[in-house]
């Protein structure tokens, strides 16, 4: 099978807008596929990850994190071949609760006047045919992963419409609009795989066990396209590598082994938002 085969397009242009350094990984294996099979693929990150945790303190410091992480993405995605990688001036939100999720620099707090120019203005740049960021509840909830995809949204709605913000530049409209997919429930039927097989450096606690057993509840995200990338499942896992201040050289996913990898590395799955996914049509292989 050929990327060509595995993404169904080639000669497009693709845009993910992501809220952090690390959150590509939802669609690292796709990027990779667009690339080598001839699409062009820009990657904006709204912020540099300066709330993130750090991994060996010999790695960065919190001052310095932001700048840290800015590198550690523009090497992860070195990996894969992609270059074009923009950040937004907005500072890591945090979790919920955080005190750097009340800062009015932070992402989550900006307003849609300020966060949509923001993002149209580099859609209007890129002129993007596909576009792709987080799904509606961020994953896990992370309102940095939520600003992105409500500002994103909106900027995708804006963009051919040369009432809003003439000054973001000349209007362009994407054709289609993804955002993720993922079933948290593999996530965790890893973890628990990874448990049992003696591999995880901490026991998983009570409080983590009962999420566990709720994600394993939840019904799967309804999928419009699924990507198989088994192909690329060693540039993902290097890619992911750079990462280091948030996995850690001897983190979890570095140990997950060879007949998992294939497993939790070789697929990812979208949802086409826009236009609207016809309820009840099948599944589709790739972006043709």
């Amino acid at each position: 099978m050929t990327a060509s085969d595995v993404v169904g397009v080639n000669g497009l242009r693709v845009l993910g807008v992501y809220g952090h350094p690390d959150d590509e990984g939802q669609i690292t294996g796709t990027i990779a596929a667009f690339l080598a099979a001839g699409n062009e693929v820009t990657l904006l990150c709204a912020t540099r990850g300066e709330a993130g945790e750090i991994s060996d303190p010999a790695l960065s410091t919190p001052e310095t994190l932001g700048y840290t992480r800015e590198l550690e993405l523009r090497a992860s995605m070195a990996q894969i071949g992609l270059q074009d990688v923009r950040f937004l001036p907005f500072r890591d939100s945090g979790m919920e609760g955080t005190p750097e999720n009340e800062r009015p620099d932070c992402f989550h707090q900006q307003t849609p006047e300020v966060a949509v120019p923001a993002i149209i203005s580099v859609m209007r740049d890129v002129k993007p045919h596909l576009v792709f960021t987080w799904q509606k509840d961020g994953g896990y909830g992370h309102p940095d992963h939520i600003a992105a995809h409500r500002h994103t949204v909106a900027a995708f709605d804006g963009c051919g419409d040369a009432s809003v913000y003439p000054e973001a530049g000349d209007v362009w409209q994407p054709e289609r609009l993804y955002w993720g997919a993922r079933m948290m429930g593999r996530f965790v039927e890893i973890r628990l795989e990874m448990e049992k097989r003696g591999l995880l450096d901490e026991p998983i606690d009570d409080e983590q066990r009962k999420r566990f057993k709720e994600m394993l509840e939840r019904p799967d995200p309804p999928v419009s396209v699924v990507v198989d990338t088994r192909e690329f499942v060693a540039e993902k896992r290097l890619a992911s590598s750079m990462h280091r201040t948030q996995f850690g050289a001897n983190g979890m996913w570095a140990k997950v082994p060879e007949d998992l990898a294939e497993k939790f590395y070789g697929e990812e799955r979208f949802y086409q938002a826009r236009p609207a996914w016809p309820e009840g049509a099948e599944t589709q292989n790739g972006f043709a």
